[in-house]
């Protein structure tokens, strides 16, 4: 199960675009999920005593930028971890500020999704919603549906000193990348896979930044590259 090529880099699987940023497109009902955007990385860091510049924010938006120029989306859903810090942090609610004020003035809703790094945020979340049929949610906690989109894992295949975030999508499956370039990731190839990840049948795509590569069914990827079994 292939994904098809659509737009320019990107990919098509079943009734979603897959972008290089990371985010599945519906055209239909005009909706873009991302997951795992984990704004505010850096106020986090400064809190552990770490020196970091501020970027999360201008990452964020700059990535929504690209998909917005792909597709004419009404509304972006966040399926978990919008921001780093569980803790209430002033200038990570700054930042949210101004990340929901650049939606608002290009006309679209947004719709965050509870997930487990976002207890700082309004207690009320939504832990799932339904997007033409699909089930989405953060993926901290089992989704039930026939057919489920999540994150949290940050799938990236880690080859010959390269980080390439990765989509992995099967039947009635799609598991997102991070959205953020600070999520350390899963590698697919080398660590140990969830056991729900080992018995679908799932295959990787895989992000230059710039298009999304299928190097094919996961377990034969793992096989090829004569990395430990799964």
């Amino acid at each position: 199960m292939s994904g098809s090529p659509g737009r320019l880099g990107t990919l098509l699987f079943d009734s979603w675009e897959l972008t290089p940023e990371g985010a599945a497109i519906h055209h239909g009902e005009r909706t873009a999920v991302i997951a795992d955007v984990h704004l505010g990385y850096e106020w986090a860091r400064g809190a552990a005593g770490d020196c970091v510049p501020a970027h999360s924010l201008v990452e964020t938006i700059g990535r929504l930028e690209r998909v917005l120029s792909r597709a004419a989306i009404a509304r972006l859903i966040v399926a978990g971890d919008l921001v780093e810090s569980p803790r209430p942090c002033r200038r990570t609610a700054a930042d949210l500020r101004r990340l929901r004020g650049w939606l608002e003035a290009r006309g679209l809703s947004l719709l965050v999704l509870e997930g487990n790094h976002d207890r700082s945020l309004d207690a009320a979340l939504p832990t799932t919603c339904r997007v033409a049929g699909w089930t989405v949610g953060h993926g901290h906690r089992a989704l039930n549906g026939d057919r489920t989109i999540s994150g949290h894992l940050h799938p990236v295949f880690r080859i010959a000193g390269t980080n390439a975030p990765c989509f992995l999508v099967g039947a009635g499956r799609i598991v997102l990348p991070a959205f953020s370039s600070n999520a350390a990731g899963c590698d697919v190839v080398t660590a140990p896979l969830p056991h729900d990840w080992r018995t679908a049948p799932l295959r990787c795509l895989a992000s230059t930044g710039e298009e999304l590569l299928d190097f094919g069914p996961l377990t034969d990827l793992r096989r090829r590259l004569r990395r430990p079994a799964l």
